[in-house]
């Protein structure tokens, strides 16, 4: 079990430059922010890489504050509430809590990812993951995704900056349509969802609800690419 968790973890975390996107979706209290904050938490003690970092973004202002360690002064190291403080937390800590302010979420959002791209054409051996809570704040299916969200979505695997959308949708903007490698699905509370998850990914949830429902914060983890289902048990705790 844990070496099937230690190749989920790189599945998801680790930018590669060859994988594509990743979509972690479910309802409020189906076990996604625990699945993250855990999984990120192994991650991070697997990878000891001094070229790799974790953004991890929250319009919410809430989660990842555990895995933050402490200065002498118990100041929280790389929890930040502006892009400059992003860019100065990447040069020494591995993970990085951004809580934007929440009346500049969308200029935010858009200056930290051009940030990104400008911080690894500083710095060529990069890699990050940016973990993008509540993202359907940003890529809503009603409306047109800005430019930065359209350079990360299409360049960002080349350029080596993984990105995790964790959304109570399943269905984001277009502008994602190919570029999603897998789904974390945790339960969804409206059939609808399942409909449009199966035409655009071509996965249906829908016979694998009661499975979810009778094992708490179980999921299940679908390849996009090869369509391949794997039911998985809740992330076990550290």
């Amino acid at each position: 079990m844990l070496k099937r968790w230690s190749r989920l973890n790189e599945k998801l975390f680790f930018p590669d430059g060859k994988s594509l996107h990743k979509v972690v979706v479910g309802q409020s209290g189906s076990g996604k922010s625990v699945f993250l904050e855990q999984s990120a938490k192994s991650f991070l003690k697997q990878n000891k890489s001094d070229t790799f970092r974790m953004v991890y973004f929250s319009p919410k202002q809430e989660g990842f504050i555990d895995l933050l360690k402490r200065d002498k002064k118990k100041n929280l190291l790389g929890l930040v509430g502006s892009v400059d403080g992003m860019l100065k937390s990447l040069e020494t800590n591995r993970l990085t809590v951004f809580y934007p302010d929440t009346f500049e979420l969308e200029n935010t959002m858009d200056e930290s990812i051009d940030a990104l791209f400008d911080f690894k054409e500083a710095n060529p051996n990069f890699k990050c993951t940016l973990i993008i809570d509540d993202s359907q704040v940003f890529l809503s299916a009603r409306k047109q995704a800005s430019e930065a969200f359209r350079r990360i979505a299409l360049l960002g695997r080349s350029r080596e900056l993984n990105v995790i959308f964790v959304s109570h949708a399943i269905v984001l903007n277009k502008t994602l349509e190919g570029q999603v490698e897998s789904l974390v699905f945790f339960t969804l509370p409206a059939k609808a969802h399942y409909k449009q998850a199966e035409e655009r990914y071509g996965f249906n949830p829908e016979p694998y609800v009661e499975q979810l429902k009778a094992v708490p914060y179980s999921f299940i983890y679908f390849d996009v690419r090869t369509s391949n289902v794997s039911m998985m048990n809740p992330i076990p705790l550290e």
